[in-house]
Formats: C-alpha cells, structure tokens, sequence
C-alpha cells in the first residue's frame, strides 16, 4: 500500500503567512473602500444640509415685505448673524389675495403681525418688537407675521465652530433649520447690500451693522438706523460652510455662497406730503394727584391724516406753556405708528397750572393745527 505525504510543518507555516498577506491586505483595501464610502456620503450628507439651510433662507427672504400694511417694516432688524421681517408666508385662509401659502394646520400664532401684546425680544438684542400694533386701512390685524433668521453657537456637536440656524415666528419657540454650519473663511454669515443715492448697489459697512427700524412708521425719515436707512437694503449675500461634525482628519467641509435678492424692500409708504396734515382729534391731560411727584398723563387718537386720507402724519408734536408764560420750543415728539397715544410729562411742579399742545407733523414737515388741553392746576 502507497503511503500518501501530507503538508510538512514548515509548508503550513509558509502558506499561513502568504494568506495573512493577502487578507492583510484585502481587510485594507475594503477598509479604504468603506471609508471612501463614507466620506462621499459624508460630503453628501454636508452639501444636502448646506443647499436645504440656503435654500430655506432664499425662498422666505425674497418675499420679504409681502401682505405688508403700509405702516409695517418690511425689515425689521439686521446683522452679519441675524434677520427679523415680516412677511404674510402663510395663511389659514384659502385663496389669500396677499399670503405666499395656503395652510389649514398652520398655527394660528403664526400667520398674522404680532400685537404690541405680544411684542418680543429680538433674539441676543435688548430690543422689544413690535412697538406698535400693525393693522389693514379696514382695521384688521396685519396678516404680515413676523420671522427671524439667526446663527447661533451649537454646543452639540463635537466642532467647537460649530453653528446652527434657527428660525422664530413672532414669539413663538424657535425651530432648528440646520446644524453643522460654519462661517466662511473671514466672511460674515450675512453680508448686507444697500443703494446709495444714484441706486448703485453696494455692501454695508459693519461699523454701521446692526441696522433696525427705530420708530414704528416704516419709510419714516426719522428712520435712519445706523449710518443708512434699512429701507434701502436691496440683497445679501450668505456665505455659509456645512460639515460632518466632525474634526482633525476626519473633517468634511462643503461650501456655498448666493445673493439673495429682496426686492420689496425698497417699496415706499403711499404718501401724499405736501398739504398740511388734519389732525382733528381731542386732546385730554390728567394730574396724577401726586404733589410730591406730580405727572400730567396727555392722551390722543391717532390724526385723521395718519390711518386715511393722505396717510402721512409721522408724528406728533408736543407743546407745553404756564398760564403765564408762551408755546415756544416743542417739548417732545412721538413716532407715528399708534392708534391711541399718551405721554407722560414729569417735569411739572406743584402750585403750577400748565396748557399742552399737540400737533401732528407730516414728512415735509408740516405741521397740523394743533389741539389745545385745558388748563391743568397742579395745587
């Protein structure tokens, strides 16, 4: 009987070393496949997230000013981080001649301007909005809501650079949009573009950024922000990087950079400047009783001029004389934008008995025929 050889001990060990050879690397090619397949799905995953951040922004900010009132801002607030308008993006009722869409289960908080009731802080700001109640020439509630855009600081993630975008409607809680944002290199997250007097266009200063609507009345020549009317922003540019979250090596960083037009913010109030303005309403002053601190409360509905007619009252002017003394300088004057006014004047003194006057001042200016106060005794 033939004896059948087997495998020599040294033939084993040479054939475990060339399979270990070849599965080294195979597990090393796969392993670069599987990698190359992440990262492309990361990059993927990066851009997607990047397009949907930008392209929420561009779809909302080109309607900007949209179902407005005459009186209402169309922009708010703005910064290299942050943008407040309003705009009517959504409506509850069908074929809305103003909304930009139909939603039966939109929130009814919001889909209309928010009230001075519930006025709220610009998000980082000190600042309360609105700081007047917006209404239609019907009297109605402005159907314009109120949303702001801003990138904050995202503590979540692993990447301590890490953004994210939020986006608030009036003052209700604020939804993320998208995370793992980054800036731009050196550029701000907005880059704001205004016309000068010639209407070239050209990008606002930081120094003169954050810029906002200081009175109510929107088109208002007391209006100036910092260095430049807001009314007079016409684009911005987003410069936006998103990521995977991730850091070191394993980092993925895609980019993008739009301008995003807003052509309804340069729409002007309807106004007719020029005549002098009707103010035509009473107007009431009451001591507070006080002799120690006394206060004069005045009080006012708004001008004729101011909710019909010429629409152009901007504000009110206020006098204020002794029995024996003259009307001479104004002592203050309030923003338009109201339907009711009061002003509250500490500076009085007992054994005293004082006059007001107040007028309304349109934007040539021009001021109304005044209404007068009874005397008010101060003992």
């Amino acid at each position: 009987m033939k004896r059948v050889r087997g495998f020599t001990l040294i033939e084993l060990i040479i054939s475990l070393v060339v399979l270990g050879i070849v599965m080294t690397g195979a597990i090393a090619f796969f392993r670069g496949v599987s990698k190359a397949v992440a990262g492309t799905s990361d990059r993927m995953d990066a851009m997607q997230n990047l397009r949907y951040a930008v392209s929420t922004l561009d779809r909302e900010l080109r309607n900007t000013g949209a179902g407005t009132t005459g009186t209402q801002p169309q922009l708010v607030y703005i910064s290299p981080t942050m943008v407040v308008f309003n705009a009517d993006l959504v409506s509850l009722t069908p074929n809305s001649p103003t909304a930009v869409n139909y939603n039966p289960d939109a929130d009814p908080n919001s889909v209309a301007a928010p009230t001075t009731a519930q006025k709220f802080y610009i998000p980082g700001t000190s600042i309360y909005y609105p700081d007047s109640t917006y209404r239609t020439t019907g009297g109605e509630l402005s159907p314009a809501e109120t949303i702001t855009y801003w990138f904050t600081a995202d503590t979540t993630t692993a990447n301590a650079n890490d953004y994210m975008l939020l986006r608030q409607v009036n003052n209700n809680a604020p939804d993320v949009v998208a995370r793992n944002l980054t800036p731009f290199g050196s550029q701000p997250f907005f880059s704001w573009q205004a016309t000068d007097t010639s209407g070239n266009l050209y990008t606002v200063a930081s120094a003169n950024l954050p810029m906002r609507h200081s009175v109510p009345i929107h088109g208002s020549t007391a209006d100036t922000g910092a260095a430049a009317k807001i009314d007079s922003i016409r684009a911005v540019q987003v410069s936006v990087n998103a990521t995977n979250g991730m850091t070191g090596s394993q980092l993925i960083t895609r980019t993008l950079v739009t301008t995003i037009a807003i052509p309804n913010a340069g729409l002007a109030k309807q106004m007719s400047c020029g005549d002098q303005p009707i103010f035509g309403q009473a107007v009431t002053g009451v001591w507070n009783g006080d002799t120690i601190t006394p206060t004069i409360t005045l009080s006012w509905a708004a001008a004729t001029d101011e909710t019909s007619g010429q629409k152009d009252v901007q504000q009110y002017v206020i006098y204020r004389r002794t029995t024996a003394g003259s009307f001479a300088d104004a002592l203050q004057t309030i923003p338009a934008g109201r339907t009711t006014y009061t002003f509250a004047d500490a500076g009085v003194l007992k054994d005293s008995t004082y006059v007001y006057q107040v007028a309304a001042l349109d934007c040539t200016p021009t001021e109304s025929t005044p209404s007068t106060t009874a005397a008010i005794a101060i003992p």
